[in-house]
C-alpha cells in the first residue's frame, strides 16, 4: 500500500493550546506537507515525510469511516515514521484507506521494484541461513 496525505496547520480559534495543531488527510493533489502513507493498520500507520515529526508528537488524522483519530510518533528512521493510534480504528476503516492508495501502475508481468521491507526480510532469512550453516559446520570441525 502507498497513499498519498499532506499535513495542514489547523487553525487554534478559541483554544488555550500554544503549540500548533496539525492534521494528515489522506487524498492526492492536495496542499501542504507531503506524506505517503506505507502502511496502515487497525493500531497505526508507517509514514514517509520530509515534514520533521519529533517521537512523542501528536497530530490528528481525517480517515474514511473513522473520522478524526488521534496519533503519535513512536519511532522514526529517517523520513519514516512509525505513528500509533489513541483507539483502534475499525477493519472498515483500514480498508477504506487502503482504497485511496496509489493505484498501481505496473503492466501485467512487468517487474516491480523490490519493496524494501520485503527485501529486507528476504536479507534476514539469508542471514540466518547462513548463521545456521555456520554453525553446522562449526560443529562438525569440533567434532560434535
Amino acid at each position: 500500500m502507498s497513499g498519498f496525505a499532506h499535513f495542514e496547520d489547523r487553525p487554534q480559534e478559541g483554544e488555550r493550546r500554544r503549540a500548533l495543531r496539525r492534521v494528515m488527510r489522506l487524498g492526492i493533489g492536495a496542499e501542504g506537507e507531503a506524506v505517503t502513507v506505507r502502511d496502515i493498520s487497525l493500531t497505526g500507520m508507517l509514514l514517509e515525510t520530509s515534514a520533521a515529526m519529533l517521537v512523542g508528537a501528536g497530530f490528528e488524522v481525517e480517515l474514511p469511516h473513522a473520522g478524526t483519530v488521534w496519533a503519535v510518533v513512536v519511532w522514526n528512521s529517517g523520513e519514516f515514521y512509525g505513528c500509533e493510534f489513541e483507539h483502534p480504528i475499525s477493519v472498515a476503516a483500514v480498508s477504506a484507506a487502503r482504497l485511496q492508495s496509489e493505484p498501481s501502475t505496473a503492466q501485467p508481468g512487468a517487474a516491480r521494484p523490490p519493496d524494501p521491507l520485503s527485501e529486507l526480510r528476504a536479507l534476514n532469512a539469508e542471514v540466518e541461513e547462513i548463521s545456521a550453516r555456520l554453525d553446522r559446520a562449526i560443529d562438525r570441525l569440533s567434532g560434535r
